[in-house]
């Protein structure tokens, strides 16, 4: 996965535009290894701001690395997304869009911080005991006495898109 993550369409680009805002949004991404690559799409398309949270042992030689590509912004011993999403939120960041592996999307789901889950129904199965999961282990807001809400399902081509409203901050 090597994304650039920057909006495509020149009207939205403009819209955005019009609006104050920079023609796509603030990248973000969170790495405990420090792994990235500077010459990534990530890094290397697109100009606006890019963030990066890196555990401490990761954050200097990530910070050497990246150059001016990145700001590094160290959250201690392990990224936490509760510390991710505070910061953020001092930067003037009010939305995101997350798309990340299991810790990631655990973190964020059980501890309350999605107002919106979007969920693809596929029409395959994957029968890997040891494929990812969409969360690992933990105690969830919703469950089998608090559901979350259905706030709409469309149908795309073969598969189904679900958006479930997690909070009442949920947009519609």
């Amino acid at each position: 996965d090597n994304p650039r993550l920057l909006v495509r369409s020149p009207a939205l680009a403009d819209a955005r535009v019009a609006r104050g805002l920079t023609p796509s949004p603030v990248k973000v991404t969170v790495t405990d290894a420090g792994d990235l690559d500077p010459a990534a799409s990530f890094f290397a398309t697109g100009g606006g701001e890019k963030l990066v949270y890196c555990a401490s042992p990761s954050a200097s030689d990530l910070r050497r690395r990246l150059g001016a590509a990145a700001t590094v912004i160290d959250t201690g011993p392990r990224v936490s997304m509760e510390t991710v999403s505070e910061d953020l939120h001092a930067r003037g960041i009010r939305r995101l869009m997350v798309e990340g592996g299991g810790r990631v999307h655990t973190q964020f789901l059980a501890g309350g911080l999605a107002d919106e889950l979007q969920l693809v129904v596929a029409p395959f199965f994957v029968g890997d005991s040891g494929a990812p999961r969409l969360v690992g282990d933990a105690a969830f807001p919703w469950n089998a006495v608090r559901h979350a809400s259905l706030a709409q399902a469309v149908p795309m081509g073969d598969v189904v898109l679900l958006r479930y409203a997690l909070s009442d901050r949920f947009a519609g």
